[in-house]
C-alpha cells in the first residue's frame, strides 16, 4: 500500500513539474529587435511603447508616427517566432 502512495505522489510531482513555464531563451531586447525588423518600413521609425512578459510570450506595444501606424506583437520566448500581430493605421 505504501508503494502505490509513494509512486503516486511521485507520478504527481512529475506531472506538475512539466507544467511549469520554462525560462526564455529570448530575451526581452531580442523580441524588442524582431518587432523593430518586422515593422520597420521606408517611412518613420518604430517606437516600443511597452513590454510585457506573460504564459511564455512577449506582448510588446509599438507605434510610427511618421506613418501613422501602432500595434502590437506576441513574441514567442522560445524562438522568437511571431504569434500574433495587430496593426492600426490611422
Amino acid at each position: 500500500m505504501n508503494r502505490i502512495v509513494v509512486f503516486i505522489f511521485v507520478l504527481l510531482l512529475l506531472v506538475l513539474g512539466g507544467c511549469g513555464q520554462s525560462e526564455p531563451i529570448i530575451s526581452q531586447e531580442e523580441a524588442k529587435s524582431i518587432v523593430i525588423e518586422s515593422r520597420s518600413g521606408e517611412i518613420g521609425e518604430i517606437t516600443i511603447i511597452s513590454v510585457n512578459h506573460k504564459r511564455g510570450k512577449y506582448i510588446i506595444e509599438w507605434e510610427n508616427e511618421d506613418n501613422c501606424e501602432s500595434g502590437t506583437e506576441h513574441i514567442d520566448d522560445q524562438n522568437g517566432e511571431v504569434i500574433k500581430g495587430e496593426v492600426t493605421i490611422c
